[in-house]
């Protein structure tokens, strides 16, 4: 429903968009992988073998759309991921489509929504920028951004599960950023979304609803200190009086500065989403992205939502940018302890396993032709994600005109 809404609105978009003041582009790209290893979508915007598509974008002053013509080598077809029809007023984007989004301080995924998975339809108000309340009242909170949206995902197994999503971040003092974040997936009762809203999920009509929701941090240090930022994110998988409850966490540091003269940009982050069983006997193992409502539990197409190593699992990871003058190189190398706890419902392995990940690559861009390179090893089997250990090379070239 949300992509043929997407459609008609990009349709009425391109009519009443002033041709005059239109920015539009076309873009074709393709990509491949011998090897494809867990969280390749994060890192090279495709989850299989192969992918392909063509995409076309129109910007002016008062609307944004994007229609994205795409498959993989997954069997899933042809799609319409990050397609998009947006009207702007002031600092307010109104849109509707299938977006990526990754609600995290770290740049490079989010334990509550990240684009590990697919991107899914949806209805949203985006605040794009950060700027101050007019009113006295609230002005002290200082510059603010947000997103609230309504969305649909495809569980396997299940109908099409609602999806409610809202953030927003403060910057109350200089430097410091505070990331409010929650979603729940709910029914199709009208009761269901306003016990969501209010937070009550845990009887009665909104009983069906799974919660997410918590806390993300980051402060970047004065430069006369240190080039620095710190941040971490705290998210409840569960609801108890009204608050999270049921915490994972992740932690990270990133330094920026010149190796040898050559601006880099180096992260160290971790992650767990173990949770451990609390007083009353509740979270416990394969609390993380499970719930009864849901037996498919919180995924799009199969795939979680939130940090690639599903439940029960700890990581922590080295990642190097090199900003060259002709070539951005990056490298990275982390540990993955995967479903620790042993459990042969886990999605992405029957059994516990270890390993390292890593990656070395480049960009080129030049005269709207852009080029990464990959070579990437995965130390350990996946046998519930079909992705075995071995060495694998990467690459996606997309041309803009």
């Amino acid at each position: 429903m949300i992509a043929k809404q997407t459609l008609a609105l990009a349709g009425v978009l391109c009519a009443l968009a002033p041709a005059a003041f239109a920015q539009d582009t076309w873009t074709v790209f393709a990509g491949g992988s011998t090897h494809p290893v867990l969280g390749q979508r994060q890192m090279l915007g495709f989850g299989d073998h192969a992918a392909g598509g063509v995409a076309f974008a129109r910007k002016t002053d008062r609307y944004a759309l994007g229609l994205t013509l795409s498959a993989e080598d997954d069997g899933d077809g042809l799609r319409l991921d990050h397609s998009f029809a947006e009207v702007h007023a002031g600092d307010f984007a109104f849109g509707v489509g299938a977006v990526d989004r990754n609600w995290s301080p770290s740049r490079f995924t989010s334990l509550i929504l990240s684009t590990n998975a697919r991107p899914f339809a949806s209805a949203y108000v985006r605040k794009d920028g950060f700027s101050r309340f007019d009113t006295p009242l609230l002005s002290w909170l200082g510059p603010w951004s947000g997103e609230i949206f309504l969305g649909r995902t495809q569980v396997d197994g299940e109908d099409d599960v609602n999806l409610l999503g809202m953030r927003f971040q403060l910057q109350p003092v200089e430097g410091l950023e505070i990331d409010l974040v929650r979603v729940a997936q709910y029914g199709a009762g009208s009761s269901s979304l306003s016990d969501a809203l209010g937070g009550n999920s845990n009887e009665g009509a909104g009983s069906d609803a799974n919660q997410l929701a918590g806390l993300g941090l980051s402060y970047t240090l004065p430069d006369s200190v240190a080039p620095l930022r710190l941040y971490a994110q705290a998210i409840g998988e569960d609801e108890a009086g009204g608050l999270p409850s049921c915490f994972m966490y992740l932690g990270g540091i990133e330094g920026k500065g010149q190796v040898l003269g050559v601006p880099t940009t180096v992260t160290l982050e971790g992650a767990t989403t173990e949770i451990s069983e609390s007083g009353n006997g509740n979270c416990g193992s394969g609390t993380a992205y499970n719930n009864g409502a849901y037996p498919g539990g919180y995924t799009n197409h199969g795939d979680v939502m939130g940090l690639p190593l599903d439940t029960d699992s700890h990581m922590v990871q080295l990642q190097v940018e090199h900003a060259l003058p002709q070539v951005a190189v990056h490298w990275s190398v982390g540990w993955h302890d995967i479903n620790v706890t042993g459990r042969d419902d886990h999605r992405l392995s029957s059994t516990a396993v270890d390993g390292a990940v890593a990656r070395v690559g480049a960009t080129k861009t030049w005269n709207g032709l852009s080029v990464t390179g990959d070579v990437l090893y995965q130390s350990y089997d996946l046998d519930r994600a079909d992705t075995d250990r071995g060495l694998g090379v990467a690459l996606r070239v997309a041309r803009t005109f």
